[in-house]
């Protein structure tokens, strides 16, 4: 099972209500994914965010209701395949994505981050609009909300790391 926890302009748009019921803990590695309407450039596009590794991804915000579960899924999977996670984890997470849950966003911390890629994402325009190679761009930058301590996390090393052991099934999460 996975819990798409949706900010309120999503929830808005995919005609939820304004308040949901706190949703089942996820199956997947990576977590809960927040989802965020941004603009980039001239078109609007959603911000997917994983709540574990912060991993993001970026999907097209037509349709939405519609292609929302499917098109994450797709992105999640080329993301961790660019990332040459082995096959046999991607395949794994991916699985474990259906079926899907919706929640209210609630962890600050990837709202937070969400917030600043999508300022990072204005400077990487202008190089490409490719979603997958932006995610690219995104999943090297050192994230204070993933560190330990006084360091910071990188959002591909993070997903590595989840996704490399021994499924143990669902993970608690704060």
């Amino acid at each position: 099972m996975l819990t798409l926890r949706c900010t309120q302009i999503i929830r808005k748009r995919l005609g939820l209500a304004t308040r949901l019921p706190e949703p089942a803990v996820p199956a997947t590695l990576l977590g809960a994914w927040y989802l965020h309407l941004i603009r980039l450039g001239p078109q609007q596009v959603v911000m997917a965010t994983s709540e574990r590794s912060l991993l993001t991804v970026l999907l097209p915000a037509n349709e939405l209701r519609r292609t929302v579960a499917s098109n994450l899924r797709l992105a999640v999977r080329d993301l961790l395949i660019a990332l040459e996670i082995p096959l046999d984890a991607v395949q794994r997470e991916i699985a474990l994505m259906e079926p899907i849950t919706f929640g209210n966003a609630v962890n600050r911390r990837v709202i937070g981050s969400i917030n600043d890629f999508a300022y990072q994402l204005d400077a990487y325009v202008g190089d490409t609009s490719d979603p997958l190679e932006l995610a690219l761009k995104l999943c090297e930058t050192p994230m204070s909300a993933i560190g330990w301590k006084s360091s910071y996390g990188i959002p591909k090393d993070i997903a590595r790391e989840l996704l490399s052991g021994p499924y143990s099934g669902p993970i608690s999460h704060h």
